[in-house]
């Protein structure tokens, strides 16, 4: 595989493939019923996105891949679907009444960084692969709810994971 796409890369395939879109349909599907607003993202932002989320794009190596910028000034492939959608509402406002917003979003995520050299094949540390996000957008009126919608958050995890009959930690 490594002579189509590199190293830490996979193809998915017959029920393998089955198995994945049916998971993210599960997800959105459970998601969108808990009230969730569904979103799609670019897979190309600016640097300036990056930033804002804490992540820096033009460090020494690179967490995020950047675009050839001879060709595509500031861009760089979107490492995961959060920096997308915070990048959304850096530029939006919202009303107080609409907090909070939970945004569930199904996209590619791209990652520069790799393993550590303890799993030398499968799935994990891969430099793409297809994730659905959870993402909250809080008031800070009383100070604790962004802890609130963190809750709610992991036990909608929890759920998932029950249902799914996983195991988790």
């Amino acid at each position: 595989l490594s002579h189509v796409s590199g190293h830490r890369s996979y193809y998915l395939s017959g029920a393998g493939a089955l198995l994945q879109h049916a998971l993210v349909a599960f997800t959105l599907r459970k998601l969108l019923s808990k009230g969730f607003l569904p979103m799609t993202v670019p897979d190309l932002l600016r640097g300036a996105v990056f930033e804002g989320c804490g992540v820096q794009p033009s460090a020494n190596p690179s967490p995020v891949y950047n675009i050839d910028p001879a060709r595509f000034e500031d861009l760089c492939l979107a490492g995961t679907s959060e920096v997308g959608i915070a990048g959304y509402f850096m530029d939006h406002a919202v009303q107080l009444q609409e907090l909070p917003v939970r945004v569930v979003c199904s996209s590619t995520c791209y990652r520069a960084e790799t393993d550590t050299g303890r799993e030398p094949w499968g799935l994990y540390r891969v430099h793409q692969f297809t994730k659905v996000e959870m993402f909250g957008v809080t008031a800070a009126e009383r100070g604790t709810e962004s802890e609130e919608l963190l809750e709610e958050f992991l036990g909608l995890q929890k759920e998932i994971f029950s249902e799914l009959g996983l195991h988790y930690r």
